[in-house]
């Protein structure tokens, strides 16, 4: 193997290791696997970042921890180095860590401070000798998943969703010890930091091609409820005829169905339905009796808007899966008229259109609706005709705008402008051809005159006899 010219001086100094991810992946048999965590030995600190400086630009990642970002000149990708450390907990939660870093210490030091089997081995650059003192080489070919030391997940409970997060994605088997000290210490995931454990469920739901293998899991060692109960309580909320399967069973093969690269979907995809448990309900119609869910897409928004603000997402992000959630419950008609179809999107948006397709997509195939699936198809073919044509679906994509109210108009600026505007987009809406400046002004003209006649009819009923 090629070596760069940074490693070539580093290793012209002390010595080279890969680990972490890298080393596990190859074993696994993944392809397209980058170098992106390094270990340097006998090298002290000064030494190594006059090395780094002459081959790139390096920073710190906290003094205590020994950590170098580093981005080599002649490649764009960042790796990190580290030296050999150790480290224990000293506070709940992953708060407070005594790290001690060495240049000095051996390999096997640092790769016993890791949590699972599989993370801890190195291979030694330039002759690719593996270092695997926990046997994790024989744990990725039995494809299990073991923890390193009994007292992982009490130091720090975020790899009990690590754990779960590997055994979905690598379809991974859980070692009964593992398993055992994982419920141990299922109700320490209540000390972790929200911005932690939501950086651990977006990988599991970017990463996991069945995030359901990770999430059931948790529900099973007793983690789920502790940042999800939302998703906790559907277990065994039994549904419809619509539905082969209880509520937490179809919101999780809904999620697996979901995009794997699109996080607003998989989140809106888990968590569409868990408004059901408050509304469910039981109607007699023609003398049987049937289970409805009436109004369950506005309770699902409002538990989605609580239980991603909880894990601190972006607004943006919040605001996205929560209108999913809120809109899932459309109903296409194939006897929509284009005005329908415009009005739509109108109302869902342009930029939110595809995710929710998307959504409705994975319902469909988490219960194998063949049907609706094909109606999915012909309404997402009429949404691409109208965005072919290039459907009007806001003011600002008229032909005038608020200026040419207030001039047409004389009126000044203000809430009328905008009702007006909006009163023009339906009148687009139904007939798109009228959406040239020329002819949108002369149907505003007739429009503001319309508008005067209406306002003079209501004074004179409103003179005194």
């Amino acid at each position: 193997m090629t070596l760069a010219p940074w490693q070539e001086d580093i290793l012209a100094a002390g010595e080279l290791y890969r680990v972490g991810g890298a080393v596990r992946d190859r074993l696994l048999g993944l392809t397209d696997v980058a170098d992106t965590d390094f270990l340097v030995r006998e090298i002290p600190p000064p030494a190594l970042e006059t090395i780094l400086a002459r081959h790139g630009t390096w920073s710190r990642v906290g003094k205590a921890f020994g950590v170098y970002k580093f981005t080599p000149h002649d490649a764009g990708e960042p790796v990190d180095i580290v030296f050999p450390r150790t480290e224990s907990s000293t506070g709940a939660g992953h708060r407070d860590f005594e790290i001690r870093f060495d240049w000095t210490l051996p390999v096997e030091s640092d790769l016993g401070r890791r949590d699972f089997t599989i993370n801890a081995i190195a291979e030694r650059i330039p002759d690719n000798h593996v270092i695997d003192p926990f046997d994790g080489a024989n744990d990725v070919r039995r494809r299990v998943l073991r923890m390193i030391f009994p007292q992982a997940f009490e130091e720090d409970a975020l790899r009990i969703l690590r754990g779960a997060r590997f055994a979905a994605r690598f379809e991974l088997t859980v070692d009964d010890a593992t398993r055992a000290a994982m419920t141990g210490a299922a109700d320490l995931l209540s000390t972790i930091s929200a911005e932690r454990v939501q950086d651990e469920l977006t990988k599991t739901l970017t990463q996991c091609a069945a995030p359901s293998r990770a999430l059931h899991l948790l529900h099973e060692i007793g983690s789920l409820g502790v940042w999800l109960p939302e998703l906790e309580r559907c277990v065994g909320v039994a549904q419809n005829e619509y539905h082969p399967d209880d509520v937490y069973w179809h919101s999780l093969k809904t999620c697996d169905a979901a995009p794997q690269d699109r996080l607003v979907v998989r989140w809106a995809a888990l968590l569409h339905d868990v408004g059901k448990v408050d509304t469910r309900q039981t109607i007699v119609e023609g003398g049987a009796a049937r289970v409805v869910f009436y109004g369950h897409e506005v309770v699902s928004a409002e538990l989605t808007d609580r239980v991603l603000t909880r894990l601190r997402y972006s607004n943006e992000v919040v605001a996205s899966v929560r209108h999913l959630v809120r809109e899932h419950m459309y109903r296409f008609e194939r006897s929509w008229k284009d005005a329908t179809v415009r009005r739509f999107m109108r109302r869902i948006g342009d930029d939110a259109m595809d995710d929710l397709l998307s959504l409705r997509e994975a319902d469909c195939r988490s219960r194998t609706l063949v049907d609706e699936l094909s109606s999915l198809d012909e309404l997402r073919a009429r949404v691409a005709q109208e965005r072919r044509a290039r459907a009007t679906l806001s003011v600002d994509d008229l032909a005038i705008d608020g200026r040419d109210v207030i001039r047409e108009g004389e009126i000044a600026p203000g809430p009328v402008v905008g009702e007006i505007l909006q009163e023009l987009l339906e009148l687009v809406t139904d007939n798109p051809e009228l959406n040239r400046r020329e002819t949108l002004l002369d149907a505003l003209r007739e429009h503001l005159m319309k508008r005067r006649e209406e306002k003079r009819g209501e004074n004179k009923s409103r003179k005194p006899a």
